[in-house]
């Protein structure tokens, strides 16, 4: 069977737009608990640890490492876990090799907002 579906959204980002606008800029922003402090990318508004909201936000590396990985149909996608943050997200690999234990996250402008790892570059 085959079937042709067209969705029209436009979602507003609120209290993501920090994130958001990270994503499109190859940066990674994480959500900071306003009672322990911790990091979480991706972020979350509640922090589990303790049922405080985030209060702010803060750049960390950008840098992820690969705890899972697969290949589908469309391409590579892995679990990937952001250094200087807890938390885990599932994310697209574009460039990274076979064996590749780490990727950073590259910037997307155009289109949607996306979590796509790609090779590390030396600075």
């Amino acid at each position: 069977m085959k079937l042709r579906l067209d969705l029209d959204y436009d979602l507003a980002e609120g209290w993501l737009a920090p994130w958001v606008a990270g994503l499109r800029a190859g940066r990674a922003v994480a959500s900071a608990c306003g009672g322990c402090g911790t990091a979480r990318f991706p972020p979350l508004r509640i922090c589990p640890d303790c049922n405080v909201a985030a209060d702010r936000w803060q750049d960390v590396s950008g840098r992820a490492t690969i705890l899972f990985r697969t290949t589908g149909r469309d391409g590579d996608v892995a679990l990937a876990r952001f250094d200087g943050a807890r938390g885990a997200a599932v994310v697209r690999l574009d460039g990274l090799p076979d064996g590749a234990l780490s990727g950073r996250l590259r910037a997307v402008p155009d289109g949607p907002p996306a979590l796509i790892l790609g090779p590390e570059t030396t600075p």
